[in-house]
């Protein structure tokens, strides 16, 4: 079912993602809001909100890596 996320939760996605994993995350949010929140909500969220992970299981980083157009 889709559930129109609130500012509060996204960013909660957004502030947490560095230290935290999207299951965690998921987990944070369904006891918080009373609804299931799902793994895969989590991860379309995150990288629809533009936060990338650095590959690899258990890792909680950021991916700073990101090629962003130049400034003219």
């Amino acid at each position: 079912m889709n559930i129109k996320w609130s500012e509060n939760e996204k960013n909660f996605v957004r502030d947490n993602a560095h230290r935290m994993k999207d299951k965690e995350i998921a987990e944070i949010l369904t006891d918080q809001t009373g609804r299931d929140v799902s793994l895969q909500a989590v991860r379309k969220m995150r990288q629809k909100l533009g936060v990338k992970k650095k590959s690899g299981r258990g890792i909680c980083e950021l991916n700073t890596n990101i090629h962003r157009p130049q400034e003219a």
